[in-house]
């Protein structure tokens, strides 16, 4: 299979706390989602399971039967930074992100930075030859926590034995009961139909809540 490494970018307004490179294979498309609405019951498939409900130490999200989180960790420094990851098809990953220190971070320095650590990672693991095109970046609105939210979207090709992949990044930032939580999502477009519908469910369905801690 496939694989390369996905970082965890800086965090800008945090300097000079080392760089949080959290290495974790993952294949082609990368390991974070598309973000999206909501889709409506009744235009789900008839045969779907219910959805699940992940519920630990304040955080909250329902997600589809078959997908699965994979990490939940507390950075061990300064930051405390919790750092939740749920895998779906294809290894595509929505990384969440938890810290109140993300309470000024601008969300286009910090997908910005995301990018640049991204396209590092990928030169240095010579062994996959993978290189990242150029990025460009729109607003893009999508729902987060029940509420409509600002975030950016990053759209770049990936080269790999002579293929080149398109994908989407997003990123997006929203306070929740005391902290705030940037949420990473990227995806390779051949698999982007669908893992949007499960994003959108985790996402819409986000809640954290200090008082369940």
């Amino acid at each position: 299979m496939r694989k390369f490494f996905h970082p965890v970018p800086i965090l800008p307004a945090m300097h000079p706390i080392p760089l949080l490179l959290r290495a974790k294979a993952f294949r082609l498309a990368l390991c974070l989602a598309i973000l999206a609405s909501l889709v409506p019951a009744a235009l789900r498939p008839a045969h779907a399971a219910p959805p699940a409900t992940y519920s630990k130490d304040g955080v909250s999200f329902d997600h589809p039967a078959g997908w699965k989180v994979t990490e939940d960790v507390v950075a061990q420094d300064t930051t405390r930074m919790r750092s939740i990851d749920l895998e779906g098809p294809n290894e595509a990953v929505v990384t969440l992100m938890f810290s109140p220190f993300f309470s000024g971070q601008d969300i286009e320095k910090f997908a910005a930075t995301a990018a640049r650590n991204r396209a590092d990672a990928a030169k240095a693991n010579t062994a996959q030859q993978a290189r990242m095109g150029p990025v460009t970046a729109t607003p893009i609105t999508r729902q987060v926590a029940g509420k409509d939210n600002q975030g950016i979207s990053q759209r770049f090709v990936v080269s790999l034995l002579g293929q080149n992949l398109p994908h989407e990044a997003r990123f997006f930032k929203a306070a929740l009961d005391g902290t705030t939580v940037i949420i990473m999502t990227q995806v390779g477009d051949e698999d982007a139909k669908a893992a949007e519908p499960g994003f959108a469910i985790a996402l819409g369905t986000l809640r954290y809540s200090t008082s369940k801690r």
